[in-house]
């Protein structure tokens, strides 16, 4: 996500961008690193034409918690609640995401437990929490859009800022989860193909 409010320099960009593609070159992982502007419009006119046209094995979204003091692995998100105003200044219609008559709540099909304690497992300090609420803001509204539209397992990771949480060690522990996470959405498909 890019800059909004306060955060003129938002982490979670800082720590996306430092992503390449060669990064996961012997992991045959292909990488689509792109800045969504904190902007309800934009969200809703981007992410559901990249979920159909990309067609994406796993969809990731990265944004920046001010009150978080590790990077959180978000199992869940809501379609309600959206009432603070995006950069424009504007909220979502209904103040919902998509269709207020849909599931209240959806959840990742992905074992974030399993993924944290992993990660936690390769750093001297614990890196990486959990959260089963990533906000009613952007985060939130893009993480339910893409739950219920994608056509593949979703996740949202919310990093702390810069001054709790360095973007360099930020990437560090991105590298570290992106793959476990591609392991699951592997060993699902695996299983359903059986």
């Amino acid at each position: 996500f890019g800059p909004f409010a306060h955060f003129r320099t938002n982490a979670s960009w800082e720590a996306v961008k430092n992503l390449t593609h060669d990064t996961f070159e012997n992991e045959n992982i292909k990488l689509d690193i792109r800045q969504l502007s904190v902007d309800y419009n934009f969200v809703t006119e981007t992410i559901p034409p990249i979920l159909r046209e990309k067609n994406p094995s796993l969809c990731i979204y990265v944004g920046v918690h001010g009150a978080a003091r590790t990077i959180l692995l978000e199992s869940r998100a809501f379609a309600t609640g959206y009432t603070l105003p995006d950069v424009s200044g504007h909220c979502p219609p209904e103040n919902c995401c998509l269709d207020k008559d849909g599931p209240s709540e959806l959840c990742t099909n992905l074992n974030l437990k399993a993924v944290a304690d992993r990660v936690n497992e390769s750093f001297v300090n614990r890196m990486v929490g959990l959260s089963d609420d990533p906000g009613r803001f952007l985060c939130g509204f893009t993480y339910y859009m893409s739950l219920k539209l994608a056509k593949c397992p979703s996740v949202f990771i919310h990093v702390p800022n810069t001054d709790i949480c360095d973007s360099n060690t930020a990437t560090k522990v991105l590298k570290v989860i992106i793959p476990l996470l591609i392991d699951q959405v592997r060993n699902l498909k695996g299983t359903q193909e059986t």
